[in-house]
């Protein structure tokens, strides 16, 4: 049986801080396949995005320490590597597109440059990555590189792609900053993407194009993605699955259409009961009172339950279990079996 493209198991990870330590990562269980968006939802500190650093292990330990688990890739602990191992998957087999693009392109360097610089990077572990003979010189791969990095920018839809590259970032706008951090992870052929809000502070039109382009860089790299967002719609729009997180929990997970369509963790309730639909009317928005809790000092047994409507004094006994629900959906709540019911009275 072929190993999945990525298998996180019943990860733990602790952050030191002059605070305390705090547990922020408390057992997440995720598997991800080639073909399939997994989309990674929740509140600002839920985990969303120490998740997809710890994949790509660009969270410094310390302060961060795993306590335990494992991060597979097609069967290979990514927590066992060496740096220098990591290093080496880093842009070929894991690619990553950060949150800001304004803060994650070098303003010294042509865009063209840093493109180059990653693809040659990658050319080092596959040399078919920039279609190179063996045995070519330094100047004849530089040229491969550079142009393999204008046909990742024009498959990107930036216009007159060959003469951007010697463009240094603040001649790009926004948008088009976001896409040359795209052409920036997929020049390597990625097996794995992770995404972290690729569409943060950008307008809706260039935002669907972003997305459009995630999607079909899977079909056209037969790869899996993470795309870490706090926007609903977005999941629905592009995702095939989704995990919600709460307070480093796996609260909620399984396809798209099945956890939006149905959701029944009371947190993913509380989620879609706050976006608005046709039929809102002014003043009656509901949004989710309370805040995420602090983890050095976490309440105990489910973190959800301080606010949660349908707490029972059970649900501080102990983490509650992931129970199914339906055909690879499940949710951790003592009370699964009767939220339907509930949520209805």
């Amino acid at each position: 049986m072929t190993a999945p493209l990525l298998s996180i198991r019943n990860l733990h990870l602790q952050m030191s801080s002059f605070d305390g330590r705090a547990h922020v990562l408390n057992g997440i269980n995720l598997t991800v396949n080639r073909g399939e968006i997994w989309g990674l939802v929740g509140e600002s500190g839920c985990g969303k995005s120490l998740t997809g650093l710890s994949v790509s292990r660009l969270q410094p330990a310390p302060p961060a320490r795993y306590t335990a688990g494992e991060i597979l890739l097609e069967g290979q602990d990514l927590l066992k590597l060496s740096p220098a191992q990591m290093q080496r998957l880093r842009g070929k087999r894991i690619g990553m597109i950060f949150q800001d693009p304004t803060t994650n392109l070098n303003p010294a360097f042509r865009i063209g440059e840093q493109l180059v610089d990653v693809a040659l990077a990658a050319a080092e572990h596959d040399p078919g990555v920039i279609d190179c003979p063996p045995g070519s010189g330094r100047r004849a791969r530089r040229r491969a590189a550079r142009r393999l990095a204008g046909e990742m920018l024009a498959r990107v839809g930036i216009p007159d792609a060959l003469a951007r590259l010697d463009n240094y970032p603040h001649q790009f706008s926004g948008g088009m900053r976001q896409r040359v951090l795209i052409a920036m992870a997929l020049i390597g052929r990625p097996d794995l993407l992770i995404a972290d809000e690729p569409t943060t502070a950008l307008d809706v039109s260039v935002q669907a194009q972003i997305l459009e382009l995630i999607k079909n860089s899977v079909n056209d790299f037969d790869m899996g993605v993470v795309l870490i967002t706090h926007n609903l719609g977005v999941v629905a729009q592009t995702c095939s699955h989704v995990a919600v997180m709460y307070a480093g929990n796996i609260v909620e997970n399984g396809p798209v259409a099945a956890v939006i369509g149905n959701p029944v963790h009371p947190y993913t309730i509380a989620l879609m009961s706050a976006i608005p639909t046709r039929e809102t009317k002014r003043g009656t928005l509901r949004g989710l009172a309370g805040s995420v809790p602090n983890l050095i000092t976490p309440p105990p047994g489910c973190r959800f339950a301080p606010r949660c409507k349908f707490a029972l004094p059970a649900c501080t006994a102990a983490m509650p279990a992931s129970l199914p629900v339906g055909d690879n959906h499940a949710a951790a709540c003592i009370r699964v079996a009767e939220m339907e019911a509930l949520v209805r009275d």
